[in-house]
């Protein structure tokens, strides 16, 4: 880099300890953590632009963020704050029909921290196949009032192209539990990727980790993807409650009506949200996993 020439700019494409390799003009180069960012531990994420001096190969500024998925800082350690995955578009949340079991509450704090990092999602339900023609479950459609929802099996290719034209033109990370199928649905949509895949555990019937650490993946289409380590739980931390209303929109159109204007919809009396689950209206597992989360947000807000 010649004195005075603007500094070239790399996407973060994965992040190792002390350093990183970015995609630049078509080329990877590796970049490692010197002076005061090795000093404070930049953090970095697959995502995250960076600037970066190619003749001695160190990072020199990370830019800022356009948006984020993070797992939210919890109230007694705000340092523990781990970014997933920067600058993307949407996060596809991938679930799994069964084995392992399809979580409501898992995508609930998932689409949390979406909304809460800037980014639009999408719910991708893989393992269609284990449906046997059947529709998808109750608790899966009760989030098409929430977010698109793409059907798909990675085993017999059905859904694939509604999934792949979502994806076009976007950067999307892929997030989910371990087990759900991240990496065979990527196969399945670039068989060229050649992603190691690993089965449910028999005994537990949970999922084991394949993908170590995230990644970002170029897919036919324009689409870029970040493929990321299977987590099992993610916290959500202090987060602003207005997001409820987009995890819940059903909760969020009835509740206007409640007597209380700042009624927790819990044991206030002339709740129009509880008199909608008493009447059917509401599907009470959502107002459930509504109490549960609000609570779970309660305890790791700042007092």
């Amino acid at each position: 880099m010649s004195r005075g020439d603007a500094p070239p700019v790399g996407i973060v494409i994965t992040v190792f300890r002390g350093g990183c390799e970015v995609a630049h003009r078509e080329q990877v180069v590796e970049l490692r953590l010197v002076g005061r960012h090795a000093v404070r531990e930049l953090a970095l994420a697959v995502g995250d632009e960076v600037t970066f001096d190619s003749d001695r190969g160190i990072v020199l500024e990370l830019m800022p963020r356009r948006t984020q998925l993070a797992r939210q800082r919890p109230r007694d350690d705000p340092r523990r704050e781990h970014v997933i995955a920067a600058n993307m578009d949407v996060l596809a949340i991938v679930m799994s029909v069964a084995e392992p079991r399809f979580s409501p509450g898992f995508v609930d704090r998932f689409l949390l921290a979406a909304f809460a990092g800037g980014l639009e999602a999408l719910l991708a339900v893989n393992k269609i196949d284990l449906c046997h023609g059947e529709p998808l479950p109750e608790e899966i459609r009760g989030f098409e009032a929430v977010v698109p929802i793409c059907a798909v099996s990675a085993e017999t290719g059905e859904g694939l192209e509604a999934l792949r034209a979502h994806l076009v033109g976007t950067r999307t990370v892929l997030a989910g539990p371990s087990g759900v199928g991240k990496s065979s649905l990527l196969n399945a949509l670039d068989p060229e990727l050649r992603l190691e895949t690993r089965e449910v555990s028999a005994r537990r019937r949970k999922g084991r980790h394949t993908t170590a650490r995230a990644a970002l993946l170029r897919l036919p289409g324009e689409a870029i993807v970040v493929d990321t380590p299977g987590v099992r739980e993610v916290a959500t931390g202090p987060i602003d409650p207005q997001f409820l209303d987009r995890v819940y929109p059903e909760i969020a159109r009835v509740a206007p009506d409640c007597h209380f204007r700042d009624c927790r919809h819990d044991q206030e009396p002339e709740c129009a949200v509880r008199r909608a689950v008493e009447s059917g209206d509401l599907p009470a597992p959502r107002h459930a996993s509504y109490q549960k989360l609000v609570e779970e947000i309660r305890r790791q807000s700042p007092r």
